[in-house]
């Protein structure tokens, strides 16, 4: 997996810094704050978080009360909780620290590359076939949703096959209700502990350039 951590962020509303946990009263947005006065539009790498200590009091606070009593709380909230009030302001270090974080307890292996690291720059489909070239790779997949923004020729020059990675969240139990689907995996990992893996996996299915594109169509 390679994260676009040298793109810019975008403007408007993003998920790159937000997600949605749950509560008695259904969704509960995490927005995590971030330094933008005089800086102009960053990349994101370069991300800041604005008043760390509070969002992490308040963070924190919000996850004991609404899954404090899972049975797997305490194992998994140590780990959030070392990553969430270390002194650095980096956004970046906040998200491959839950990433990592998230991929341990739930026993996910693959590696976790940047885009930085390997030194190449753009945007739009041209980024992403030079990343592929540049790891040999012969399959590019991608979040299902972007085919429509992605040139599919360039791969299918490239040589490189094209596919887009769906999940359609299967219901699991949760605390506080009825299922809501597409929260945040700190949801399904505070619900199921380790076994959330085998719900990711089977609501995981991959489609074709020419399936996805058909789908998006309807």
């Amino acid at each position: 997996m390679v994260l676009l951590d040298d793109t810019l962020l975008a403007h408007g509303f993003t998920f790159v810094n937000r997600n949605r946990v749950k509560g008695p009263e259904g969704e509960v947005w995490i927005t995590v704050p971030l330094k933008r006065k005089g800086r102009g539009q960053q990349k994101i790498k370069d991300l800041e978080i604005y008043d760390k200590a509070s969002w992490a009091r308040k963070f924190l606070s919000t996850l004991r009360h609404y899954y404090g009593k899972s049975i797997y709380f305490e194992a998994v909230f140590r780990d959030i909780e070392a990553i969430a009030t270390g002194a650095d302001d980096s956004f970046m270090k906040l998200a491959i620290g839950l990433l990592t974080g998230l991929k341990r307890h739930l026993g996910i292996e693959n590696a976790v590359l940047f885009q930085s690291s390997l030194g190449i720059a753009g945007k739009g489909t041209p980024l992403l076939v030079s990343i592929a070239e540049k790891l040999r790779a012969d399959e590019a997949i991608l979040p299902y949703g972007s085919e429509k923004s992605v040139e599919c020729a360039q791969f299918e020059r490239a040589g490189i096959r094209l596919r887009f990675l769906r999940y359609s969240p299967p219901q699991y139990p949760q605390f506080w209700g009825d299922f809501l689907p597409n929260l945040s995996a700190l949801d399904l990992l505070l619900c199921l502990g380790p076994s959330g893996r085998e719900v990711i996996k089977k609501g995981t299915f991959c489609l074709t350039a020419r399936t996805a594109c058909d789908i998006g169509k309807g």
